[in-house]
């Protein structure tokens, strides 16, 4: 098996997303004052229709994730998950954010976009085949019934 810099698991997840044309497959984000590559900025794209949660993509614990939120409803959805209650949370485009009992909520008008930018835990544990991939809960906080998952590969052996 053809790796990248040593780890199988990045080499899979690679050419999986190459394979199905996830966004954010690859991408990598160059500092500006270093010009140092750093992690790639995974993007899961979350599209609200017909009252229902449709993603696409995934997240790495340590590496940037966007997470871009598309309205497709009549209506304004609320965007929430316990992801985000230790994580800052830098938020782009459409959307604005409103605080609920269990932390940060993000909230999107019909026909709008918004974008969120975080790092969820560490990089410093090797990723490896065993490391689990956690589905971590979203739901509108403004209508119960819709709710879905992110997937986010962990750095943790299994």
């Amino acid at each position: 098996m053809r790796t990248i810099r040593g780890d199988p698991l990045i080499a899979v997840c690679f050419t999986i997303g190459l394979a199905l044309g996830l966004p954010g497959a690859g991408t990598r984000v160059i500092h500006a004052a270093t010009g140092e590559k750093a992690s790639p900025e995974l993007t899961i794209q979350v599209t609200i229709k017909k009252m229902e949660f449709h993603v696409t993509g995934y997240g790495r614990e340590g590496n940037p994730t966007a997470i871009v939120v598309r309205n497709d409803d009549g209506v304004t959805h609320g965007f929430y998950s316990p992801l985000f209650k230790d994580t800052p949370v830098r938020l782009d485009g459409d959307g604005y954010q409103v605080t609920g009992k269990g932390g940060p909520s993000f909230r999107i008008d019909p026909g709008k976009t918004m974008t969120l930018h975080f790092t969820k835990g560490s990089a410093e544990a090797p990723l490896t085949m065993m490391s689990p991939l956690m589905r971590h809960v979203i739901w509108c906080d403004m209508h119960p019934d819709v709710k879905g998952e992110l997937f986010i590969i962990e750095r943790r052996g299994g």
